[in-house]
């Protein structure tokens, strides 16, 4: 059963960042959080329901980046015209995040701010070089995802800080997102990209890890799967062992690039 707590139901920004701190968690869809309370993991006495703020919503191009508003579902991404025609990827993997419940209600800032070890979208993000736009009523800063996401249910917000924007470069990164999984959460993730501007290649591995972690290189041929794989630091957990995550990974990353060197797309 989840405890006794009041809600607030702001309509603007600058509202929203005076009620939120450390007893006062922000929240979209809740998707995460609620199951957190049930557990008795999260006690929060007050929750702001940032979902009367259009500007958390907006989807929009702001010269060489894709600005999505941090309320934006994953249905919204996974078929906004905008998204699909700047990011195709992220609309793609988007697309089969969970089931069709979370996909409806879940955010993509509530995912992130969560940071849930096997998000499908923070490994994607990495790949397309994206960063979150944090705001506070003293200022705002910007993140890439590695300085964003610091460990299991672990990021670097700040108690009076809410995450308003994802923003991704643009023309963003093509590639293909593979996944392992027989649960709702994925075992191994591996991105693999190709980029227009900086490392042209790019490989991002998540929910096998605590984090998920970026490779790149100047071309795919630099790439030693066996090695990449080696060098991580799996999860045990009741979807595999050590060595059996690492051996996923393996195989993960040479379907990967296989794919993408044969020229497909997801998106």
């Amino acid at each position: 059963m989840l405890g006794t707590f009041t809600v607030s139901r702001p309509t603007e920004l600058g509202q929203a960042l005076g009620l939120i701190g450390e007893d006062s968690l922000a929240y979209w869809g809740g998707t995460e959080l609620f199951l957190a309370m049930k557990m008795q993991l999260l006690t929060p006495g007050n929750l702001v329901d940032l979902k009367g703020i259009p500007q958390l919503r907006e989807i929009r191009m702001n010269g060489d980046e894709l600005v999505i508003g941090a309320g934006t579902t994953h249905d919204q991404i996974a078929t906004d015209a905008v998204i699909r025609g700047a990011a195709g990827l992220l609309s793609s993997v988007t697309s089969r995040v969970g089931n069709s419940r979370v996909r409806a209600q879940g955010t993509i800032g509530g995912n992130l701010c969560f940071a849930e070890p096997r998000s499908d979208l923070a490994t994607v993000l990495l790949a397309l070089d994206a960063t979150v736009q944090l705001q506070s009523s003293s200022g705002q800063r910007r993140l890439s995802i590695t300085e964003f996401l610091l460990g299991p249910y672990w990021t670097a917000i700040e108690s009076e800080e809410l995450l308003v924007a994802v923003c991704v470069p643009v023309p963003a990164a093509t590639g293909v997102y593979l996944k392992f999984q027989f649960t709702e959460r994925p075992s191994v993730a591996v991105t693999a990209v190709v980029s227009e501007g900086g490392q042209p290649c790019r490989l991002a591995i998540g929910a096998v890890a605590d984090v998920p972690a970026l490779h790149t290189a100047e071309s795919w041929d630099q790439f030693d799967a066996a090695s990449i794989a080696a060098g991580i630091e799996p999860v045990p957990d009741l979807t595999g062992s050590v060595t059996y995550k690492r051996h996923l990974t393996e195989v993960l990353v040479n379907k990967a690039i296989a794919a993408v060197r044969a020229g497909e797309r997801d998106g």
